[in-house]
């Protein structure tokens, strides 16, 4: 049996027996820049069992693009194998980031593509799955700038751009939705060049209607040369005295640094750790406090007491050093024995070291 009546037949046991007879087997004709690998294969036809044996024995493979530009996990996403990406989603998160053709992601992809009532869920299903995996994925970018969100909103993918929206929300990276594609282009900016109103309003708290793309055009100059939409619409990118909120400029990053923190965001900073490397931080100095508190527990100063004693003692200069006492007892009494117990146990008290402030509140 040849190697692609294995994979067309998912037989996993086969695979192996063909392995025992050529070691060399999954190798063939996968060399070179732009390899068509037995795992493309597999992914392209959705055999999700050969497909993670052969990604198990060759994990280079998961990455690797063929000639039309495409991953194992692209050619499964194209042809609706969900089931075999979310497999390979689990193998390896990072394959969701894996760029393409054109620089799209597997969260490109899934974020632009829709389907039927059926296909719409389990894509928007596989949309948040992916961007519960891997995080980061949100800040890659296509050839020409676009994040995952650009993708939603060009393509009118409203319900994806929802998922995004709520997600970015979640996790404190709302400023994502500032980032300018190859055009300078905000998605408020494609919103509303492209009428979605749906869209518009659920960005019209979060965005400032006065950023410019590399036009000169601002979104609220784009909605006036082309109007759409109802009063509500309209009334929200208008300043009309002091009924309505003017949306200020964007700060500089030196401006930003320099500002006081608003009540809200010093709420939010005594309450939230946002960045991953400010929590791994706080993980390694907590535990070596922890561990410096734990052994001064143990070993006070001035020790214990070695012998008991029924008398008063005095050290070399005299100095009395307490009461009588037991083998064992701390030396240390008295006010100074609770000083040091209460500095010590505050150590362990909870306390977060403030964070960057977010872009928004």
């Amino acid at each position: 049996m040849a190697l692609q009546e294995v994979i067309a037949n998912d037989n996993v046991n086969e695979l192996y027996s063909l392995i025992e007879r050529d070691g060399n087997l999954l190798d063939h004709g996968s060399k070179g820049p732009f390899p068509n690998t037995p795992l493309h294969d597999a992914a392209d036809k959705g055999q999700t069992k050969v497909a993670m044996e052969i990604a198990t024995l060759k994990p280079s493979f998961t990455r690797k693009l063929n000639r039309g530009g495409h991953s194992p996990m692209h050619l499964a996403l194209q042809k609706k194998h969900y089931h075999t990406a979310r497999a390979l989603m689990t193998l390896n998160p990072k394959l969701i980031r894996v760029r393409g053709r054109g620089g799209i992601t597997p969260l490109h992809f899934v974020a632009r593509e829709k389907g039927d009532n059926q296909e719409n869920l389990e894509l928007l299903e596989l949309l948040a799955e992916f961007l519960s995996a891997c995080k980061s994925s949100i800040e890659d970018l296509t050839n020409q700038c676009e994040t995952a969100v650009h993708v939603a909103v060009r393509t009118g993918n409203t319900e994806a751009f929802k998922v995004l929206f709520e997600w970015l929300k979640q996790v404190h990276l709302i400023e994502v939705l500032d980032w300018k594609d190859q055009d300078g282009d905000t998605v408020l900016h494609i919103a509303k060049s492209k009428k979605q109103l749906e869209i518009v309003k659920l960005l019209d708290q979060y965005m400032d209607v006065n950023a410019k793309n590399f036009r000169g055009e601002t979104a609220l100059k784009i909605f006036q040369v082309n109007p759409s939409g109802g009063p509500d619409v309209a009334g929200s990118f208008r300043c009309e005295g002091s009924r309505e909120r003017c949306y200020t400029p964007t700060l500089s990053l030196s401006q930003f640094s320099e500002r006081e923190p608003t009540d809200s965001e010093k709420f939010t900073n005594s309450f939230s750790v946002q960045d991953k490397s400010n929590r791994e931080i706080i993980i390694v100095v907590s535990t070596l406090i922890a561990g410096v508190t734990y052994q001064a527990a143990l070993t006070p100063p001035g020790g214990y007491w070695q012998d008991s004693s029924s008398n008063s003692t005095a050290n070399s200069s005299g100095i009395a050093l307490g009461k009588p006492h037991e083998a064992g007892d701390i030396i240390l009494s008295g006010s100074s024995l609770f000083i040091y117990t209460l500095s010590n146990s505050w150590a362990f008290s909870p306390r977060l070291p403030p964070s960057r402030p977010p872009l928004f509140n």
